[in-house]
């Protein structure tokens, strides 16, 4: 029996961008799917929840089915020709689509293969009213990863034919090379190009040779959920390049000022420490700026190793495994991420390693200032203390002076008085007798004064 033929799905999906968001993680089961189903999960990014699920809403109202209520993160929508699952994360929404195909029969022909690989999407059973509201203008969002999965039953014809159709296609296009493994202990093969279709979609063919039912849908979950998650994970990638950029010119900086401080002859330690202020704010700032998107990359890369891991792949001879192909592509953006992660902790270690040894070296400097301004202050005072002492003795003077005039007029005074008359004073003798007295009564007079002021 030939198998049906979809038609492209509707021409209003948007192509894909790579940018930001962080993912909240929701385990959910899976939907029900088995062989002869295609499965269709993409995830938008950017998009107005509440937008969202008025298109949901929409949805189910066209189908005859309850809606869901408002803020509810997640919920699914059964029909009879498929069934549709909604999740609404942190900062992106994920859809998941099963469609069940016609019959197969055992295994598909290689016609039936080519048709399949070419144009089978669950999307193209959405009506375009649906599409117009989830991607309208009132309603933007990127369209950030897309997968559509093959699940077909297989017999041991069935792994050749498809390998040598994706090997060898139809067209005369240049394509990536064939992504091959048996998964699921050999249960199921999976292939894949990892190839954008015209529909923005990513294609993959599981090929079942007899995995339960709960086993082939988790399968399929985890080759929906590696493709999802590695989109996510990418999204680090470009912040990485540029922030590299970034911390060349800053590491740059931050050695010229490190030698700056080491060359005695250049030597600006206030200088310095303002450049290392700066150069400390704006490393604070990219690190504000990219901490999030590189702790959310790494969050989704083991996510993805953990979905590669459990599909258990057993390489195919002549081809690259997915582990292979994540290994050689995957992991080196998933390193660079990192290392520019640990340069940006590095780089502000280092500045603040540079500020501590520049604010020692001001203090240094600060405190060799004011070594020598007390001493400064210590020479004026000692200075001042001898012009006090020159004054004092200049005083002592002076008063012992004006006091020895006053000895002399009462000398003189005395010397008209009766009583004194035979005594033969005379006032210049008087005078010279009472220098000595005068000087040292004096002298004391000043030291007992200065010795109070200096008890106060």
């Amino acid at each position: 029996m030939s198998a049906e033929i979809h038609p492209e799905a509707p021409a209003a999906w948007p192509a894909r961008q790579h940018t930001a968001l962080h993912d909240e993680l929701h385990a959910r089961p899976p939907l029900l799917m088995r062989p002869g189903s295609v499965v269709s999960a993409w995830v938008n990014w950017q998009m107005d929840p509440q937008g969202a699920e008025r298109a949901l809403a929409g949805l189910c109202a066209t189908q005859g089915q309850p809606t869901p209520q408002p803020g509810t993160r997640h919920h699914v929508l059964v029909t009879e020709d498929w069934t549709l699952k909604f999740e609404r994360h942190g900062e992106f929404i994920s859809w998941q689509m099963c469609r069940l195909m016609p019959a197969l029969g055992e295994a598909p022909d290689s016609v039936q293969l080519s048709s399949l690989w070419r144009t089978a999407s669950a999307c193209a059973a959405l009506p375009d009213s649906f599409v117009r509201a989830l991607y309208g203008e009132n309603n933007p969002g990127a369209l950030l990863s897309a997968a559509h999965v093959l699940l077909l039953p297989a017999d041991d014809s069935t792994v050749s034919r498809c390998r040598h159709l994706l090997e060898r296609p139809d067209d005369d296009l240049e394509h990536p090379p064939l992504i091959g493994s048996h998964i699921a202990d050999g249960g199921a093969t999976l292939f894949t190009r990892l190839e954008l279709g015209a529909d923005g979609f990513v294609r993959y063919i599981l090929l079942d040779h007899g995995l339960p039912p709960d086993q082939a849908a988790r399968a399929v979950q985890r080759v929906c959920e590696m493709e999802a998650y590695r989109m996510l994970a990418m999204l680090g990638f470009p912040v990485a390049q540029q922030e590299a950029g970034e911390l060349a010119a800053l590491e740059g900086q931050l050695q010229g000022i490190v030698d700056a401080m080491s060359n005695e002859d250049q030597r600006d330690d206030a200088g310095a420490l303002e450049a290392l202020t700066r150069l400390a704010a704006e490393v604070e700032h990219s690190a504000s700026r990219t901490r999030y998107r590189f702790s959310a990359t790494r969050a989704y890369h083991a996510i993805v190793e953990d979905r590669v891991n459990g599909l258990r792949e057993q390489r195919i001879p002549g081809l690259r495994t997915l582990a292979g192909f994540l290994g050689r592509r995957f992991e080196p953006a998933m390193a660079l991420c990192d290392s520019t992660d640990r340069r940006l902790t590095d780089v502000a270690e280092r500045i603040n390693r540079a500020l501590s040894l520049a604010r020692v070296r001001v203090e240094i400097t600060r405190e060799a200032s004011n070594q020598a301004l007390f001493r400064a202050l210590v020479h004026r005072q000692h200075l001042q203390l001898q012009l006090q002492q020159t004054v004092e003795g200049l005083s002592v003077v002076a008063i012992s002076y004006y006091a020895l005039s006053l000895v002399g007029y009462l000398a003189k005074a005395a010397k008209t008085l009766p009583v004194l008359e035979p005594y033969h004073l005379q006032p210049e003798a008087v005078v010279g007798i009472a220098v000595v007295p005068v000087v040292a009564a004096v002298a004391w007079f000043v030291h007992r004064i200065r010795v109070h002021h200096a008890v106060d």
